[in-house]
């Protein structure tokens, strides 16, 4: 549901002057304006700076720009006419006490200036540059039946688009990581502060523009693709999924209606307790799979005990990474398995290593705000510990 209800109303006053003058035996009306910007919800403390106005009179094309940082006030006038008004500036704001700013936008159109004074109300919106595809959702730990036995094929991602242009899936990466956050370990050589190392990375297919997500649109992307709830009542219909991820055969139940993602490394099996951590990617244009596959093939060795283990993975750039999350246990965190640049925090489904609550449970990214075309904008600060809602009811069962 669209919110309307708004933190704080911020007024600036312009001060248009009323003026006559005589052109072409023609009085000219000119009318004031008074500005009320709508601050988007969940918005605390906010800050505007740098607030740019430009009215464009529809019948003429003739614009007016009105410059109101620190609440300037303009010394031009606008004549009677049917107007737009775009505007632009930054905001900053709180969350989780952590303080940021971002552009922000409005438009406005059909606005009728008769000669009287008026008051033109703006809802603001959130424009992050950097703003794009993250993840809304990871349902990793698997559902209960009735009978309380483990079931397994229900896990999902849900990738958004939250930004403000349509953006191309075609070879998206999703990738678990190898390293586990409840494992704590000395790797030699240690890239994790310029790369994410995995084993498990499948991709979208297509070819660069066959897969359009619009902005506040979102992709579900299922381990197995149908109706679990034909096994189990506790669980999902994922018949409708985007895309289903190819598993290990002992446990791949394949729905021809439904796109297969590409498996370049591992099967995607996902840990039901949440020990791994996951990554969004996407290879640069002149990457192909075999040349990363052959560029970022990764040995590494870590001690076990008084034994020196070697092992073989691949590694994602970090300038590859689109967005990332780490999961956990919180009793059995040791650490985080990736560059803090990428995630400084974590969320989990369950307290507890083991913890049978778990089940029926995901990590669900948190609502910043609803921009006023009715599309949220999910908060992405690169710390999974404020982004998330842990322990959240499925956002799919709800459906």
């Amino acid at each position: 549901m669209k919110k309307r209800i708004y933190s704080l109303i911020v007024i600036f006053n312009i001060l248009f002057t009323f003026a006559a003058c005589e052109r072409d035996n023609f009085d000219i009306k000119y009318s004031g304006i008074r500005i009320k910007l709508n601050v988007p919800t969940g918005i605390q403390n906010p800050n505007l700076t740098e607030i740019i106005l430009t009215f464009k009179e529809s019948n003429t094309g003739i614009e007016t720009i009105a410059m109101l940082d620190e609440m300037d006030k303009l010394d031009k006038v606008l004549p009677t006419g049917s107007y737009t008004v775009t505007l632009n500036g930054k905001i900053g704001y709180s969350r989780d006490n952590i303080r940021f700013v971002e552009k922000v936008k409005s438009y406005k159109d059909g606005i009728a200036l008769t000669g009287q004074d008026q008051t033109i109300s703006l809802d603001l919106f959130l424009a992050n540059d950097n703003a794009g595809f993250i993840f809304k959702e990871i349902f990793f730990t698997g559902t209960q039946t009735p009978e309380n036995k483990l079931y397994q094929g229900d896990k999902y991602f849900l990738i958004y688009n939250n930004s403000e242009d349509t953006l191309y899936a075609d070879k998206l990466l999703i990738s678990q990581s190898t390293f586990l956050t409840t494992t704590k370990r000395e790797y030699t050589p240690n890239v994790m502060n310029e790369a994410f190392t995995t084993t498990d990375i499948c991709m979208i297919p297509g070819n660069g523009m066959d897969y359009p997500i619009a902005p506040g649109h979102q992709l579900l992307i299922a381990s197995n693709a149908i109706d679990h709830t034909e096994s189990n009542p506790n669980s999902f219909d994922l018949k409708n999924a985007d895309f289903e991820m190819q598993l290990l055969a002992a446990i791949n139940v394949d729905n021809p209606e439904v796109t297969n993602t590409i498996t370049i490394s591992g099967s995607m099996t996902m840990h039901n307790r949440g020990f791994t951590s996951y990554v969004l990617a996407r290879l640069p244009e002149n990457v192909s799979v075999d040349d990363f596959k052959t560029e970022h093939y990764y040995t590494y060795s870590y001690l076990s005990g008084t034994r020196i283990v070697t092992a073989n993975a691949y590694k994602i750039p970090n300038s590859y990474i689109l967005d990332a999350v780490n999961l956990t246990v919180p009793t059995v965190f040791e650490w985080i398995v990736m560059s803090p640049q990428l995630d400084m925090g974590s969320s989990y489904a369950g307290k507890l290593d083991g913890d049978t609550n778990r089940f029926g449970k995901s990590v669900l990214r948190k609502e910043l705000t609803t921009n006023p075309d009715g599309r949220v904008i999910y908060q992405d600060t690169n710390n999974s510990t404020v982004d998330f809602i842990p322990e959240a009811t499925p956002s799919i069962k709800n459906k």
